[in-house]
């Protein structure tokens, strides 16, 4: 059965982000709004839409023949009906396998998305946070970010730093995002590349942190991921500039009140 993915969107997402704009925190989603639709999916990346997600997280990956997934786990198993590691089948076979029944029947015939139906579907409704995991050939998704139009609407993380210093030398006109929980761990990151965001849990943002962020042209993250809420008042009350969450729908009515 078909999935109308579209209903009721758009006038939610423009409400949404008027919204987070007021308060000054941008919603990224990770994974999606992955306790509402299955994560890493079209349906989720809507769904954080209309509950004021500004950004989508993707996770790149790349399937035996080079083509980009947007998969989490290194393996098929958990989200997936298939198994084994998505490096090791072919694009063609990644496609006919179901990544929504796992979640709930009315999901059933979803599929793993590629990168490109992902940046197709959220052109003018998002930007994008690129997670790159290792063995993504950086060549390939920077020529495909440049084709989709969102080299100037996204950024981009690596845990891998072979593969950082790779992007930095083929795109250096894109944007990074770094983890550090201090400044001297951001000053290292500074070292490398010209961050445009850095990632850091909320209890460890002072005010010394953000005015150095600040001055550096660097936007703060709080990091609010998986089920635990408990936080989201302290990232309110810390002024991040984003919260990376996995919950907008428990996070976006504390925005609205936020004051």
């Amino acid at each position: 059965m078909a999935i109308n993915l579209r209903t009721r969107v758009f006038p939610l997402f423009f409400w949404a982000v008027t919204i987070v704009a007021a308060q000054n925190i941008e919603i990224v989603v990770h994974r999606g709004a992955n306790a509402l639709a299955p994560e890493n999916t079209v349906a989720s990346a809507y769904a954080a839409l209309e509950h004021g997600a500004k950004w989508v997280e993707v996770d790149v990956r790349a399937s035996k023949d080079g083509v980009l997934f947007n998969l989490h786990d290194e393996t098929l198993d958990r989200t997936t009906n298939g198994r084994g590691r998505l490096a090791d089948m072919l694009s063609c076979e990644v496609a006919q396998l179901d990544a929504g029944s796992w979640f709930a029947p009315r999901f059933a015939g979803l599929h793993v998305p590629t990168i490109a139906e992902m940046l197709d579907s959220l052109q003018g409704k998002a930007f994008v946070f690129f997670d790159v995991k290792r063995g993504t050939p950086i060549p390939t998704l920077v020529s495909l970010v440049r084709e989709k139009g969102f080299a100037d609407k996204s950024f981009f993380w690596f845990g891998d730093e072979k593969m950082l210093r790779e992007f930095i030398r083929l795109a250096p006109d894109m944007k990074i995002k770094v983890n550090a929980k201090d400044i001297d761990r951001l000053k290292y990151w500074q070292t490398i590349c010209s961050p445009s965001y850095v990632e850091i849990a909320p209890e460890f943002i002072t005010r010394r942190f953000r005015r150095y962020c600040h001055r550096h042209g660097i936007l703060v993250m709080a990091a609010c991921q998986e089920d635990d809420t408990s936080q989201f008042q302290l990232v309110i009350q810390k002024k991040a500039d984003l919260v990376n969450l996995d919950r907008p729908e428990d996070f976006f009515p504390l925005l609205k009140t936020a004051r």
